[in-house]
């Protein structure tokens, strides 16, 4: 075991790390919600993470994004990410691509990336629903960011099957989407009780890193949970 992992193995027990280990997690959108979770899956022993984003850092992300920088403005989601990844996290395999996922080539990517679970950080709808149904029909397990914007309170969040979501406008229409596609519940999801805050027309979408922040490291540790069960 690296000694990055020590403290990690001294929680979790060997046989868990192993299996964290042999774990390869594609995560689709590298965002807020997005950022933390893989900063917190590397950190905790997945062995290979797929990132994937179409998108480039930008100054209004500088708020809450874990990797945004002043040093990564303009660059490639995915390339900045996986390059602090490597750096943080010698033990997880970091792979970057920039692709902005979409029904036309969710498919080809679950080819390429073969994964052992998902995690979707997607803000656009149609993309999240063409990913998250062709998990279903894979088999793949997949755990979904549901709205964490125009929230102010980390403390509700929490993590359920999308079936059990409440509030969330974006969960109702993942769960209308999917429902329509024949799918009833089987994602995990991390959703929050809070009713969305008020927002003035034109004004930008107003996003809080406390809570950010908080839903990717709830999703993060419901994934850990469940790749280091035994099979």
């Amino acid at each position: 075991m690296s000694e990055t992992l020590l403290r990690a193995e001294a929680l979790l027990g060997a046989e868990a790390m192993a299996r964290l280990r042999a774990a390869r997690v594609l995560a689709v959108g590298l965002g807020a919600v997005g950022g933390a979770c893989v900063e917190a899956l590397a950190r905790s022993g997945v062995g290979e993470l797929w990132l994937v984003d179409g998108d480039v850092f930008e100054p209004s992300n500088l708020n809450r994004q874990p990797f945004a920088a002043l040093s990564t403005l303009g660059q490639p989601k995915a390339e900045a990410t996986a390059a602090r990844l490597r750096d943080i996290a010698p033990t997880c395999l970091a792979t970057a691509e920039r692709l902005r996922v979409d029904a036309a080539n969710v498919s080809a990517l679950l080819d390429r990336a073969a994964p052992t679970a998902v995690v979707d950080a997607i803000d656009d709808v149609p993309a999240k629903l063409a990913l998250l149904a062709e998990c279903l029909r894979r088999g793949i397990p997949a755990w979904s960011a549901m709205g964490a914007a125009r929230k102010r309170d980390p403390a509700a969040l929490c993590v359920t099957d999308l079936a059990k979501t409440q509030v969330c406008p974006l969960a109702r229409r993942v769960r209308q989407g999917l429902r329509a596609l024949g799918f009833e519940g089987g994602v995990r999801c991390v959703w929050s009780r809070e009713p969305p805050a008020p927002q003035a027309p034109g004004a930008p979408l107003g996003s809080f890193m406390p809570v950010t922040a908080a839903a990717g490291l709830l999703l993060a540790a419901d994934v850990t949970k469940s790749l280091s069960k035994p099979t």
